[in-house]
């Protein structure tokens, strides 16, 4: 169903992926410009646990759903696609309305959490890349997983940079709001990506 990477390259392959923009990168990107680089490193361990639960769950659980059951999965795709959309929507509406987000960031811990737990890069990460060995016993687990959460953090606070960067006016043109409907546009063609997928597909 799913080919796997050897057991020491998959980092490279982990590390890729998770530097591409997608839901979670985006909604970090956004809160770096929104709020800051130190305040928004507290969404961490919420993007840290996300990932760790939504990939143990499709590299556990779920890894014949495509085969036995490819409705469950295109239901799963819609869902996901339905719930980054409205995200990408708060994101847009609160763009215009800076001293709302100024007291209250537009992307909380919880919503960076759920976005994670159901960002599509957890499947491919739990079906396709992490070693076959992952799962055979809790102390492999801990091992893959304790590398994989160490990319996460490092690659999630590079996003958080950029955003910040942004917030610290050295890319003039580019403005707060205006990375934030820019994070809202990107997460709106996820979504309508992973519907058309869950649809058509």
């Amino acid at each position: 169903m799913f080919s796997s990477l050897n057991e020491g390259s998959f980092l490279l392959a982990v590390a890729a992926i998770l530097l591409t923009p997608g839901p979670t990168n985006t909604l970090l990107a956004a809160s770096g410009s929104r709020i800051g680089l130190r305040r928004s490193l507290m969404l961490l361990p919420f993007e840290g646990f996300g990932y760790l639960l939504a990939t143990s769950m499709w590299g556990g659980l779920l890894h014949n759903l495509a085969d036995d059951h490819p409705l469950a999965l295109r239901a799963i795709k819609l869902i996901c696609g339905l719930y980054i959309a409205a995200l990408g929507w708060r994101l847009w509406r609160t763009a215009a309305h800076p001293a709302v987000t100024e007291r209250a960031s537009a992307v909380g811990g919880r919503a960076l959490f759920i976005a994670t737990l159901l960002n599509p890069k957890a499947a491919v990460f739990g079906m396709a890349l992490l070693p076959p060995t992952t799962w055979d016993s809790l102390c492999n687990w801990g091992v893959v997983m304790t590398a994989f959460l160490t990319l996460v953090i490092s690659i999630g606070s590079l996003w958080i940079g950029l955003g910040a960067t942004l917030m610290g006016g050295r890319v003039r043109w580019l403005q707060p709001q205006t990375f934030q409907r820019l994070a809202g546009t990107v997460l709106a063609g996820f979504a309508v990506w992973l519907v058309a997928n869950a649809l058509l597909l």
